[in-house]
C-alpha cells in the first residue's frame, strides 16, 4: 500500500452537505448542512475523480470495483479524515469533556465521579465538574458546540493540560440561507409547491477540507470537481499529509487515559465501541459523548437511499483505565489508530490523552 497523500479541497463557492432528515413538501423550515462533511461524501468525490481520470466504464461494475472499490469497501483504496485545515495545519474538534467560560476565557475539564450510577448502559461513573476548582466562575463554564482547537492546544489536552485558545465555528465558516424551487426543464416552468430553503456553508478564506488517500491508484495533479449537494465547485489537489499529533509521555502516576474521537465513529448504532476489539484490555470508566450524527446518502448501485446510520460525533471522549505495567506501550499502540467499523473510509480515528 502506498503512503497516504492528503487530497485538499478548496471551495470556490458555498458548500452544502445535507443533514440526514426528511425534507418533504409542507414541512417548512431550513435544511441544514453538516460540518465537518460526511467522510463518505469526500471519499465519493475522490473515487469519482480517480475513475474519470482513468477512463473507467461506470457501467462495468467489475472494472469500477477493481479501480476504486465498492459501496461498503473502498479497497484497493483507503482513506483517513475528513480534515479541517487552516493553511497547512489541521484543526481538531473540541473534546467534549472541556467546558469554557467566555467572559473570562477560562477552561474547566469534566472528570469521572467517584460514585457509580446505574444507567441504561450499565453501571457508570458519570462525568462531573472538577471539585478541586473553587472559583465560582468555573461553575458557569459550559460546553461549546462546534468549537475547534489548533494542533498546539490539542497537544496540551493530550498531555493532560487545559487549552489556551478556542477557535469558534464562526472563524471556520459562516452559514448562508438559500431558497430554491423545483423546475420542469422540459416545459421551462417551475413546479407548484416545490419551494425549499437550505443553509449552505461558506468556508473562511484560510479554511480548506482534506481527506487522506492511500492505495494503488494515486492522485496526480489538480482538478476541478463538484462537491456535496447541488454540485458546488471545488478545486482538489494532492499534497503531504498534515503533521500528526504526538503521543503523550507519561510523567508521574495518573488516573488513566482518555480516548478522543477525531473523526465520527461508526459503532453500529451504539454510543461506544466494542471494547473487546480495542487493544489493551481497557476498563471503561466514563464518557462524554455528543448527540448522534445521522448519516444517510444515496446508493447509486441499488438506486435507492442508503440505510440511515447513527454515528458518534468527533470530539467525544472516553475515560479508560489500563494496566500500569504496559501503559507507555499501550499509548503508542492506540494513538492515531481507529476503532469501530468502516475504518477504511476514515471513521473512528482516535488520539490518546492523559487523565490526571
Amino acid at each position: 500500500m502506498n503512503e497516504k497523500q492528503c487530497i485538499r479541497f478548496r471551495a470556490l463557492d458555498s458548500l452544502f452537505f445535507r443533514e440526514a432528515k426528511p425534507f418533504n413538501a409542507g414541512e417548512g423550515g431550513f435544511l441544514e448542512s453538516q460540518f465537518p462533511p460526511p467522510a463518505q461524501t469526500l471519499c465519493g468525490a475522490i473515487r469519482t475523480a480517480i475513475g474519470e481520470a482513468n477512463g473507467v466504464d461506470w457501467s462495468d461494475k467489475n472494472a469500477v470495483a477493481t479501480l476504486v472499490g465498492g459501496a461498503d469497501d473502498p479497497a484497493p483504496l483507503c482513506f483517513s479524515g475528513p480534515y479541517v485545515l487552516k493553511t497547512q495545519q489541521r484543526l481538531y474538534p473540541l473534546p467534549l469533556h472541556l467546558l469554557y467560560h467566555e467572559p473570562t476565557k477560562t477552561w474547566q475539564a469534566l472528570v469521572p465521579s467517584d460514585e457509580r450510577y446505574e444507567t441504561d448502559m450499565g453501571t457508570r461513573q458519570l462525568p462531573r465538574r472538577d471539585s478541586s476548582e473553587d472559583a465560582e466562575v468555573l461553575q458557569e463554564a459550559k460546553a461549546v458546540e462546534g468549537g475547534w482547537l489548533d494542533a498546539a492546544n490539542m497537544q496540551r489536552v493530550l498531555n493532560g493540560f487545559l487549552p489556551e485558545e478556542l477557535i469558534p465555528s464562526e472563524k471556520i465558516f459562516v452559514r448562508e440561507a438559500r431558497a430554491g424551487i423545483g423546475r420542469d426543464n422540459l416545459k421551462s416552468v417551475v413546479n407548484e409547491g416545490q419551494l425549499y430553503f437550505s443553509r449552505h456553508l461558506r468556508l473562511n478564506e484560510q479554511i480548506t477540507l482534506g481527506m487522506g488517500l492511500g492505495g494503488v491508484a494515486p492522485w496526480t495533479g489538480g482538478r476541478m470537481l463538484r462537491l456535496g449537494g447541488e454540485g458546488r465547485l471545488a478545486h482538489a489537489h494532492s499534497e503531504q499529509m498534515p503533521m500528526a499529533l504526538s503521543a503523550p509521555t507519561i510523567q508521574g502516576k495518573g488516573k488513566g487515559l482518555i480516548l478522543i474521537l477525531l473523526t465520527h465513529g461508526d459503532f453500529k448504532g451504539k454510543s461506544e465501541p466494542d471494547w473487546q476489539q480495542v487493544p489493551g484490555k481497557l476498563e471503561r470508566v466514563s464518557a462524554c459523548v455528543g448527540k448522534p450524527v445521522r448519516e444517510g446518502g444515496w446508493d447509486y448501485a441499488k438506486r435507492g437511499p442508503k440505510a440511515l446510520k447513527a454515528l458518534v460525533p468527533a470530539g467525544s471522549v472516553y475515560f479508560v483505565r489500563a494496566p500500569d505495567e504496559n501503559l507507555a506501550e499501550l499509548i503508542q499502540q492506540l494513538h492515531g489508530t481507529q476503532i469501530g467499523t468502516r475504518q477504511a473510509f476514515g471513521y473512528g480515528e482516535i488520539a490518546v490523552g492523559l487523565w490526571k
